[in-house]
C-alpha cells in the first residue's frame, strides 16, 4: 500500500510514476495529490498487481499522458469522472490491462486528442 496523504504541494506528477512497481496492489490516501495539474506519459505503467487505485481527487489535472495505466493486469474498474476536463493521450491508454471490466465516464471525456484501439476490447461493458 502506498500512501500520499502529504504531497500537497505537488502539482505536476512526472513521467514513469511508479513504473514497474508489479508488486503494489493499492494506493490509497492519494488526497494528497489533489493539486496536481497534469499527469505525466506512463502513470502506473506495469503495476501488473494493483488491484484498486482511486483517482476521485484528480479534478485538477489538466493533462495526461499516453500509457496512463497499462499493463494493469489485474485491474478490474477504473471511475474517470475526475478527468472530465483534461486532455487526454490514449496511445495504450489501459492497453494490456486484461481483467478490466468497466469504466466509468469515457463518454463524458471532453477534451480528447486521439483514441487508439485499446479501449475498444471492453466491448459492453463500458459505460
Amino acid at each position: 500500500i502506498v500512501d500520499f496523504i502529504s504531497f500537497e504541494k505537488v502539482t505536476c506528477i512526472s513521467d514513469h510514476f511508479l513504473f514497474g512497481c508489479s508488486s503494489l496492489k493499492t494506493i490509497s490516501n492519494i488526497s494528497g495529490l489533489r493539486n496536481a495539474a497534469s499527469i505525466g506519459v506512463c502513470f502506473l505503467y506495469s503495476c501488473s498487481c494493483l488491484d484498486s487505485v482511486d483517482l476521485s481527487v484528480f479534478t485538477s489535472v489538466g493533462s495526461i499522458g499516453s500509457s496512463f495505466l497499462a499493463g494493469c493486469k489485474l485491474l478490474e474498474f477504473v471511475d474517470l469522472n475526475a478527468f472530465e476536463y483534461a486532455t487526454f493521450e490514449y496511445d495504450n491508454f489501459l492497453h494490456d490491462c486484461s481483467s478490466l471490466k468497466r469504466i466509468s465516464n469515457i463518454s463524458g471525456l471532453k477534451n480528447v486528442k486521439r483514441i487508439v484501439g485499446h479501449i475498444k476490447r471492453l466491448g459492453e461493458s463500458r459505460e
